[in-house]
């Protein structure tokens, strides 16, 4: 079944592949403004940041917010914009995954099963803040080619992020192995897709490349899963995203112009 995010790219993107081109695109002058509804697209954490095997990743589902935006310098269908937003993501619920990592529980503990353990839980409760600020530029006369559809946004910008909430990382059973959150604060970010204007409606799908939060473990329980497991999950600390993906997570910017 599909979830609320990516029935909306889909919704998106076909709209954006069956208007024409060349209709009702309309390049505003100097000053023109646009007022717009955030959604955040599945933006990801990834579970390999904590080193102990996991591939798996968690996606904010419920991402809203606002923004604010400036369309300068235009050249035709071409001009820059300085966007500025505000929206919240969270991540919330458990995932269960495999480990590659020995645990040897300290004698007489009363953790052995522990060093039989072949799944472990992360159980996540976080929120983010997400201000950000943005330029970009577009070209409002989407371009197809052999049936594909161009991009015609690239930007960057910067994320001022507040992080709250912590991650719990316990065995199937429910003993607790650690405890992590992170550390954030000003993330960069790059961005492509596609900006469109119809009338006075202004609609953007964007994905981007956000550099992720630190990752700190602030507590490892070593008499659970032994000195050396601790030290590999402690070495965690400090890490942002060792996934290979290009992008982490989108926008989609529903709004009016002005």
């Amino acid at each position: 079944m599909l979830n609320k995010s990516t029935f909306s790219i889909i919704i998106i993107v076909i709209s954006l592949l069956t208007i024409s081109p060349t209709d009702n695109l309309v390049a505003d002058e100097f000053g023109s403004v646009h007022v717009s509804y955030i959604r955040e697209v599945s933006n990801q954490l990834f579970l390999s940041d904590f080193q102990i095997g996991s591939e798996e990743t968690i996606r904010d589902l419920d991402g809203h917010g606002t923004a604010l935006g400036f369309l300068f310098g235009n050249k035709g269908y071409k001009f820059f914009q300085l966007d500025m937003g505000y929206s919240t993501t969270s991540y919330k619920g458990t995932i269960e995954d495999g480990v590659n990592v020995a645990f040897s529980p300290q004698a007489n503990s009363g953790f052995d099963t522990l060093s039989t353990s072949k799944d472990i839980l992360y159980e996540f409760d976080l929120n983010f803040k997400n201000p950000y600020i943005a330029i970009s530029y577009t070209n409002w006369e989407l371009v197809t080619k052999n049936d594909y559809l161009y991009v015609s946004t690239i930007g960057v910008g910067l994320i001022f992020q507040e992080a709250k909430g912590e991650v719990i990382i316990k065995s199937t059973g429910g003993v607790e192995i650690a405890k992590a959150h992170y550390e954030s604060g000003t993330q960069m970010f790059y961005s492509t897709g596609w900006s469109y204007n119809y009338d006075f409606l202004f609609v953007s799908l964007l994905f981007r490349n956000v550099t992720s939060p630190i990752l700190i473990i602030s507590k490892c329980n070593t008499l659970a899963v032994g000195e050396d497991a601790c030290n590999k999950i402690k070495a965690a600390t400090g890490n942002r995203n060792a996934t290979t993906q290009l992008f982490n997570g989108g926008v989609l910017t529903l709004g009016v112009m002005f």
